[in-house]
């Protein structure tokens, strides 16, 4: 099979004095017909003794695994040498020792999986397969060549195991599976920055190579592999906590999966995290009565400094959206009080709708089609047709009015949310000569300015 080599990566090797490889993904997706991703480079030097053509930069990424960078003709391809790796007991990331090789073989052994081992000649085009990497592709199939020790040297392949597999449609191999099932702790050693950065990408793995409901099955991958307890400890166990089968036709951690199914991606995290209180409320209390609240609580833990690192608005929005994810559920909130609600959480109301809509027909009991127009989404475009106020400064009338008049200190900020909430009931009072006429009438009335 013909493999596409950019033209700057053949100056490379032909610069180079020694052989220059394509390995990994660029590899293994031009052989499944996957798509195009990032081309990576190996060979038996290190990026600083190969002879390169003018022009050519070299930038060393990590000193001790041979890393670098080479930009050359506007282009970006990272570089590794052959080189043999021991990691420590327990599986974590970093390796404890490093030894440069010149043997191709022996580097395709330390690789993670079969698939991504396969080496293409960069001035020749000759493949190089020495743990049949191709076979496996062919048989759409992810294996390791060790399996046990690929998973003890390093447990994040366990989430990249899952999140490869459904991000190309491929199966697990038996004793692949089986390795990593008896590996999962190794997951333990992982920062939490690592496991966040797999756990994305396996929630948005249908979007890689476009392969219909990818980020399910990659969840579930991680379920029936034993992961989940590593990632989303308050989960673990949910698929033993029963609903209402009047309203859910699955366990609490079918639901969320199909939730995360069902949702578009910008609310997937959300939407595996809307229903972690459901099983710290049944534990407690034999029911899911406002499971939102802890919920709440649990997410900002978990997607916080403590575990998965997210950053600070990430966490706060996901935060938001759990927490009310149930509001409005039995659709009889007063117009009033939903029209402050719509205010006050504007830049979420379509991400909440999605989470409501995706939390629906995860319930197994209606479709998409069943579902019928958003009443938060019809009256938010109600309120900007009638062009309501959404912030303080939207108001006809402004702080510096109302300190004119005699108002002081908090006072101030008390008047002006009084009459924003006026206005967002009855947006035509939003005209200055009634917001100052009713400022004076409050002032007039009141012992306090």
């Amino acid at each position: 099979m013909d493999i596409f080599i950019p033209e700057a990566v053949k100056r490379l090797a032909a610069a180079a004095g020694t052989p220059i490889y394509l390995v990994g993904g660029c590899v293994r997706n031009a052989f499944g017909n996957l798509g195009d991703t990032d081309v990576d480079l190996c060979g038996p030097l290190i990026a600083t003794a190969l002879n390169l053509p003018r022009g050519a930069r070299v930038k060393i990424v990590n000193y001790r695994l041979g890393t670098a960078l080479i930009s050359f003709m506007g282009g970006n391809y990272e570089y590794t040498p052959f080189r043999l790796e021991k990691y420590a007991e327990g599986g974590g990331h970093t390796p404890v020792e490093v030894k440069f090789t010149t043997s191709l073989e022996a580097d395709a052994m330390r690789r993670d999986f079969t698939v991504n081992s396969i080496y293409v000649n960069a001035s020749t085009g000759e493949v190089k397969d020495p743990v049949g990497g191709i076979a496996d592709i062919e048989r759409k199939v992810l294996r390791s060549y060790s399996p046990e020790r690929t998973f003890a040297s390093d447990g994040l392949r366990l989430l990249r195991l899952a999140r490869i597999a459904a991000e190309t449609g491929y199966k697990i191999d038996g004793a692949t599976a089986r390795a990593a099932i008896a590996a999962a702790e190794n997951l333990k050693d992982i920062s939490g920055e690592r496991k966040r950065d797999e756990l994305e990408k396996i929630l948005h793995a249908d979007q890689k190579y476009g392969v219909a409901d990818a980020h399910y099955r990659g969840l579930k991958l991680m379920c029936k592999l034993g992961l989940l307890p590593y990632i989303l400890e308050p989960l673990d166990g949910a698929d033993s906590v029963p609903q209402n089968p009047e309203y859910h036709e699955y366990d609490v951690l079918e639901h969320t999966l199909r939730t995360v199914k069902a949702a578009p991606p910008s609310v997937r995290l959300a939407a595996l995290m809307h229903d972690i209180g459901k099983p710290y409320c049944y534990r407690l209390y034999g029911n899911f009565h406002g499971h939102e609240t802890p919920g709440e609580v649990i997410t900002r833990d978990i997607l916080g400094q403590r575990y998965l690192r997210y950053p600070k608005e990430t966490v706060e929005r996901v935060a938001a959206l759990v927490a009310n994810h149930m509001y409005d559920a039995a659709g009889n909130t007063r117009e009033g009080k939903l029209r402050m609600f719509i205010v006050k959480h504007f830049d979420m109301i379509d991400d909440l709708v999605a989470l409501i809509k995706a939390d629906k027909i995860a319930t197994g009991k209606v479709s998409a089609e069943d579902i019928g127009p958003s009443r938060i989404l019809q009256l938010r475009d109600k309120m900007l047709d009638e062009g309501v106020p959404f912030t303080l400064s939207d108001l006809d009338i402004s702080g510096a009015d109302v300190t004119d008049m005699g108002y002081e200190g908090p006072a101030v900020g008390e008047i002006l949310e009084d009459i924003f909430g006026k206005c967002v009931a009855n947006p035509k009072l939003n005209n200055r000569e009634w917001l100052m006429a009713y400022a004076q009438k409050r002032l007039d009335k009141s012992p306090r300015k």
